[in-house]
């Protein structure tokens, strides 16, 4: 009798379902009493089930996963670490006709079952591929969730904290976008032999509009495809984020303050060539101004080898600072013997002489003098023209080039 019924359990799971029934006392006093409660339920499932339920084998020779992702939140997206940090909700559908309970005629639709149960059922064992770090939430205990259907359908639900990689080109920064993803698979089981994996309908669902001080995402999408491995060929399910950099914080920390340094360098233009200390002092404390910021500004970006639309930006400033410093310069130059005596002639003369010629000297060392000073004024005007034309016509050029480049980005 013992060997026959050992035979029996270890037949097919349907025919095992059968005979359970018929063998069962528990499954027969449920049948004459009507419905089974959870508790019941639990018990044949815990209990009876574990005779002939193998957690290590397959319910089927393959298995069809379903894949869900709840975006519960993104904490954090670093260009330093080029990683993510993410909160999100892992759902996974299938069916184990191990587990199936209908025979039972249930009172209720479903069973909740928590982490302990799941330890004890096969599962698809999925995880991230290429995350840096995840790990389940357990405040206050472990957040997974099991719910168990009479059909012997199964829906696990897992509460993650992942950080993945991002891939980020900053060459249009700030006015960039940065691309994150996440890949998900059986760690164990490959596609053609064991476990096939898709996503669902509708694969991601975002629970509010995701924003931080520095990015906003604006979409994302989905994808899979069979990955080559030595032992064969694994599902692969792909999800990729988009973020777009909220560029407010540099307009008011960057390119602001740049305009007003740019323009401060121009106020030496109206100060008189006489005025060499002031515009000195001016233009060398708004180069240094210039420079200052620039550092602060890159030294919380990754130190790539690449030109990015910030620096571009800062260097013309400090370009324009400079072209400042250089008229000054010029002026400089030109007035330099301005305000000194007049250089009497080395040339031996006699007193009569002496006092005919010196009138001629002092004359024409101040027309020379003059000169300087009208050639110093027109190039101070010319500057008062040409610095912001020449500005304005950059600006353009740059804001053009980049927002467009931003623009065609946009999802």
């Amino acid at each position: 009798m013992l060997s026959t019924l050992f035979l029996l359990l270890y037949a097919t799971r349907e025919t095992v379902h059968a005979l359970t029934a018929e063998i069962s006392p528990t499954v027969s006093y449920l049948l004459d009493k009507g419905c089974a409660n959870d508790t019941e339920i639990i018990d044949h499932l815990l209990f009876e089930s574990a005779l002939y339920y193998n957690k290590h084998k397959l319910p089927s020779p393959q298995v069809d996963v379903r894949i869900e992702m709840w975006v519960q939140e993104v904490s954090s997206v670093s260009e330093l670490t080029q990683d993510f940090e993410i909160d999100l909700y892992m759902n996974e559908y299938w069916t184990d006709p191990g587990l199936a309970y209908d025979i039972l005629n249930p009172c209720q639709g479903n069973l909740s079952f928590d982490w302990a149960v799941m330890q004890n059922i096969w599962t698809p064992n999925t995880c991230f591929i290429n995350s840096k770090k995840a790990q389940l939430h357990s405040s206050p205990f472990t957040n997974v969730f099991l719910m168990v259907f009479p059909n012997g359908s199964v829906w696990s639900n897992w509460r993650i904290k992942s950080t993945g990689p991002c891939v980020m080109d900053l060459t249009k920064f700030p006015m960039d976008s940065i691309e994150c993803s996440l890949t998900f698979e059986s760690f164990n089981y490959n596609k053609v032999d064991e476990v096939f994996m898709r996503w669902g309908d509708p694969p991601l669902t975002i629970f509010k509009p995701i924003e931080l001080p520095d990015f906003t995402m604006t979409n994302f999408s989905t994808s899979n495809k069979f990955q080559l491995y030595a032992a064969g060929y694994w599902s692969e399910l792909n999800v990729n984020f988009l973020f777009r950099r909220r560029s407010g914080w540099y307009l008011l920390q960057g390119y602001i303050p740049t305009y007003m340094t740019v323009f401060i360098s121009w106020i030496p233009f109206y100060l008189g060539p006489k005025a060499i200390p002031a515009r000195t002092m001016i233009g060398v404390n708004a180069l240094l101004a210039l420079t200052f910021q620039f550092g602060n500004i890159i030294r919380n970006l990754p130190r790539v080898s690449y030109i990015k639309a910030i620096d571009v930006w800062m260097l013309s400033g400090i370009c324009f600072v400079f072209a400042s410093l250089f008229e000054l310069a010029t002026i400089g130059f030109l007035m330099r013997n301005e305000g000194k005596p007049a250089t009497k002639s080395t040339t031996r003369i006699t007193k009569n002489s002496a006092r005919w010629q010196q009138p001629s000297i002092c004359k024409d060392d101040t027309q020379r003098k003059s000169k300087n000073i009208l050639y110093c004024e027109r190039l101070d005007n010319t500057s008062r023209l040409m610095f912001p034309v020449v500005f304005t016509f950059y600006n353009f050029i740059y804001w053009f080039v980049y927002m467009k480049q931003a623009w065609d980005q946009a999802p």
